[in-house]
């Protein structure tokens, strides 16, 4: 049977990176790793946006992806619902088709 990988996408707002990042961190057994990045959302959902990010049309969230083993990201998921049940929280499941190393 091949080896399935998926990447799990998560969006949040950037007030709840350190809490997200924790609870990745803290996950038994431990997650192969995941990359953050600072990104601004554009489109629906600007009734919790602060006055500033109102005037520039877009929210701060912070974006984390995790490439996993297909079999891991209902663990992953299940565990952050229960240490952060929070709505603002947005993710999807993408296929990975290939990973390697350039060396």
């Amino acid at each position: 049977m091949p080896y399935v990988l998926k990447r799990l996408t998560l969006v949040a707002p950037r007030a709840l990176e350190e809490d997200l990042v924790a609870a990745l961190l803290e996950m038994h057994p431990a997650l192969p790793g995941f990359t953050t990045a600072q990104v601004a959302g554009h489109g629906e959902g600007f009734e919790q946006a602060r006055v500033a990010e109102r005037v520039q049309g877009r929210i701060d969230r912070v974006l984390l992806w995790l490439v996993l083993p297909a079999e891991t990201v209902d663990r992953v998921l299940s565990r952050l619902r229960a240490a952060l049940p929070q709505s603002e929280v947005v993710w999807w499941v993408e296929p990975v088709e290939t990973m390697g190393r350039l060396a």
